[in-house]
Parts: structure tokens; C-alpha cells; sequence
């Protein structure tokens, strides 16, 4: 079976979602001095970033097991964007941030993905 339309964005979604985590951690690292708590959720965002690039090239070529650790990694990324809110991030780069892991919540679980990642 082809890779439809749906799973071929997410893995483009996945992979701009790592980029941009990574180097929101690696500024929230810096910037946190590597030891305050900010700090600390940089670095599992930048863990969650190297993850998420991995499982887009799991997504790319259809393996279910992908699928299933990027729904869990887009879940994390939302969690933590709301924490980030809270955290002195901002109301504006909390929601940016939430958008491309929704969006690939969203496309990973089209009926065409799920017969797809079944096949």
C-alpha cells in the first residue's frame, strides 16, 4: 500500500517538531544556566526532540511501532508546552508549540493512516 497524503505530513510534522524542540532546548538550557528547573525540562525536551526525529523516519516508512511512540512523544510535547505556559514561556510559544504535535495526533489516526500502519 501507498503512504498516503496524511502519514507522509507527519513525518515531516514529526521531524519539524524535533527541530524546532531541539533548539527550544538548547536555548532553555543555555539560558537556564544547565541546572535551574527550566533548565531541566530543556534537557527532556531536547531527549523528546532526538526521539521524535528518530520516529519520523519510522513514520516515513510505515511502522506501527513509530506510530505508536509518536503519539506518545506528540502527548509529552503538548504536556509540556502547557508547562512551559506556566512556567514563564508565554501563552503565544506554548500554543505555537502545541500545534505541529496536534496536528500530527490528528493525521496519525486518519482511516487511511490506520489501514496503512496496518498493512
Amino acid at each position: 500500500m501507498n503512504r498516503p497524503l496524511g502519514v507522509t505530513l507527519v513525518a515531516i510534522v514529526a521531524w519539524l517538531v524535533g527541530f524546532f524542540q531541539i533548539i527550544g532546548a538548547i536555548f532553555g538550557i543555555l539560558g537556564g544556566l544547565l541546572i535551574t528547573p527550566s533548565a531541566l525540562l530543556a534537557w527532556i525536551s531536547l531527549v523528546l526532540g532526538v526521539v521524535t526525529l528518530a520516529v519520523g523516519v519510522g513514520l516515513w516508512r510505515g511502522n506501527n511501532t513509530a506510530r505508536i511512540i509518536a503519539t506518545v512523544v506528540f502527548v509529552i510535547n503538548i504536556a509540556l508546552e502547557i508547562i512551559g505556559i506556566f512556567n514563564g514561556e508565554g501563552l503565544f510559544a506554548g500554543i505555537f508549540g502545541s500545534v505541529l504535535p496536534l496536528i500530527g495526533l490528528l493525521l496519525l489516526y486518519t482511516s487511511s493512516a490506520s489501514r496503512y500502519f496496518r498493512s
